[in-house]
């Protein structure tokens, strides 16, 4: 099975919104859902950017059949630019508008886990509906698996493919600081010989000159596969200048938060060739499952010239648990309702695809499946 690239990159979130644009404003009776995905962040937007999307084409899907109970459900999209105390804050605004009924597709892990910390959603008595990460706590409703899962995929990978010297690169934000640790410490638990790991910051300014020194320390200890765990454009540029160094042939691992077709733009075909990629969402060309069918009939319906993307299949996913929640939630939804809805949705199949949700145990998807960019720039698995 393969990925055949897009051929032209996503656009700005607006570009996408104004497919909709004459369904945008807001009615009185609209049922809103919250989210926080940052599309300036350069690390973050590409995916935030498709994320949004697999929301936007549901939602609409699901209006303009009558919405639910006749009233239309509307994503409302807030950008913290990755940043936990903006998350934080902006949350803080959404629990506050009455009119948002549920959070959904949050992206920003430490934002994520201070949300959980400070009690937000326990406290306001409101549900997060399949966050970018696996957070099993109260009202939290997980959708993928957490990229330590995939992390650990990745490791126990190079492991059978007789890798004898790792090395672990992150980026000190989002994600990056808590799955390094979390990969080191599963290496040693597995056995994996890491010789050299190594971090950068990802100021705008400084993030190609922080890239670099990473590169050459890691280079330094002749590793012979190098685990990269960075988001979006960073993990491109990280391998462009890896693959520039003395020890630049070594297999290259990352996480599911890259693309492609992104990587190959960036980092160049001859770099971005026998990349691994560790997916924590279906591949979105897999006819085999009816979820993905349905994601592919829609996007060509609402969107003809957006690319099939993992992200925005997640968001897809995300919203069909979010307006069955809804519905279950009877004629006049409430939070309460919601969560009291999502509690009883066990063994939920999204389509060929289940979740299951109760009060004592919420469990999304725990697979993670590895691709491989191929020597054409296309994504196989």
């Amino acid at each position: 099975m393969f990925w055949n690239a897009p051929h032209k990159p996503m656009p700005a979130v607006f570009a996408i919104v104004s497919i909709f644009a004459c369904q945008t404003a807001l009615a009185a009776s609209d049922i809103l859902l919250g989210n926080i995905a940052s599309t300036t962040n350069v690390t973050a937007r590409d995916n935030c950017t498709n994320l949004v999307l697999g929301y936007t084409v549901y939602l609409e899907h699901v209006n303009r059949r009558g919405g639910v109970r006749g009233r239309k459900i509307k994503l409302v999209n807030k950008d913290d630019g990755v940043n936990p105390a903006k998350m934080i804050e902006l949350t803080e605004s959404l629990i506050a508008d009455k009119d948002v009924i549920a959070l959904v597709g949050f992206l920003n892990t430490p934002g994520i886990v201070e949300i959980g910390k400070r009690n937000l959603l326990v406290d306001n008595k409101i549900a997060m509906i399949a966050p970018i990460g696996a957070f099993n706590t109260t009202n939290f409703y997980p959708l993928r698996p957490g990229y330590n899962e995939e992390a650990e995929k990745l490791l126990h990978e190079a492991l059978s493919t007789q890798k004898k010297r790792i090395g672990l690169v992150y980026f000190n934000q989002a994600f990056g600081p808590s799955v390094f640790k979390f990969a080191q410490e599963t290496a040693k638990r597995i056995g994996a010989n890491v010789v050299a790991t190594a971090g950068f910051e990802t100021a705008p300014d400084k993030i190609d000159a922080n890239i670099a020194a990473a590169a050459e320390t890691l280079s330094k200890a002749n590793p012979d596969a190098v685990i990269m765990i960075i988001g979006g454009i960073g993990a491109y540029k990280f391998a462009k200048r890896f693959r520039e160094t003395e020890s630049g042939s070594a297999q290259l691992y990352t996480l599911s938060t890259a693309d492609s077709f992104q990587f190959v733009k960036v980092a160049g075909l001859n770099n971005a060739r026998g990349v691994v990629i560790s997916q924590a969402m279906p591949y979105p060309k897999d006819n085999k499952l009816a979820v993905v069918r349905e994601y592919q009939k829609l996007m060509k319906q609402y969107a003809p010239n957006q690319p099939p993307h993992f992200f925005s299949l997640e968001g897809f996913m995300g919203a069909k648990i979010a307006v069955e929640a809804i519905r279950r939630a009877g004629p006049n939804p409430t939070r309460a309702k919601v969560i009291a809805a999502l509690n009883t949705m066990k063994n939920f199949d999204l389509g060929n695809f289940p979740v299951s949700y109760s009060a004592a145990q919420r469990t999304g998807s725990k697979r993670v499946d590895l691709t491989i960019i191929g020597k054409d720039g296309t994504l196989y698995r």
